[in-house]
């Protein structure tokens, strides 16, 4: 990834904190709300995939990616829940479920399903363990 689109992925977390900090409207709405808008963006994603609209793609995809901000700090004000833990959190499943990603060699397409689902079924056996 270039430093170019870390710097704008910045840029783009930073608007998000300050729209929740600054505007009126945003302070008004919950994630129930967020949840909405984004089901709205998906299927505005679908409809310009279906139309092989790839201007539209791109915005409609902004704005999905703007929108999972806003949830994630609508959800920290609200709920009080950590960015920091999220992020972490999912970037430990992922690391988890496709270890391959850092392997030197390639896997197929069944090899890694098998994994992804093993991994998940452990993943789920060690949670319950902990109830």
């Amino acid at each position: 990834m270039d430093k170019k689109f870390l710097e704008e992925f910045k840029k783009l977390y930073d608007i998000v904190q300050r729209n929740i900090e600054k505007c009126p409207w945003i302070s008004s709405i919950n994630t129930e709300y967020m949840l909405n808008e984004t089901e709205s963006e998906i299927n505005e994603i679908r409809e310009a995939i279906k139309n092989e609209d790839i201007e539209n793609l791109e915005e409609e995809i902004g704005d999905l990616i703007y929108d999972a901000f806003l949830v994630l700090k609508i959800a920290e004000r609200d709920y009080n829940v950590s960015s920091e833990k999220i992020i972490n959190g999912v970037v430990n499943k992922i690391s988890n479920r496709k270890p391959w990603l850092f392997w030197d060699k390639p896997i197929t397409k069944e090899e890694a399903s098998k994994i992804w689902k093993e991994r998940k079924e452990a993943e789920k056996r060690e949670k319950n363990k902990k109830l």
